[in-house]
């Protein structure tokens, strides 16, 4: 079986446990001002929103997380490794 290589916006406004496996080895393309930026997903995690005390929209929207309660098609990325790193 040969998958469409590219996921449409519509795909997307499903539950995000829904959408998660579909994302997996799929390249997210960006052209910018810069360069055309390519990027695989190798890892997605996914959360049931609001109702997931593991999510960060549990508490509903923040300026960190408001992107979770947009528009589908925008991603909401953070930082974990290092962070609890204390410097010597």
């Amino acid at each position: 079986m040969i998958m469409d290589p590219a996921l449409h916006r519509d795909v997307l406004e499903r539950p995000g446990l829904e959408v998660a496996p579909d994302l997996l080895s799929r390249i997210l393309v960006r052209d910018a001002p810069s360069g055309t930026i390519e990027v695989r997903f190798i890892e997605v995690k996914a959360y049931a929103g609001q109702a997931d005390p593991g999510s960060h929209a549990c508490h509903g929207a923040t300026p960190r997380s408001s992107v979770m309660f947009g528009p589908p098609g925008h991603a909401y990325v953070y930082f974990t490794y290092g962070m609890s790193r204390r410097s010597a």
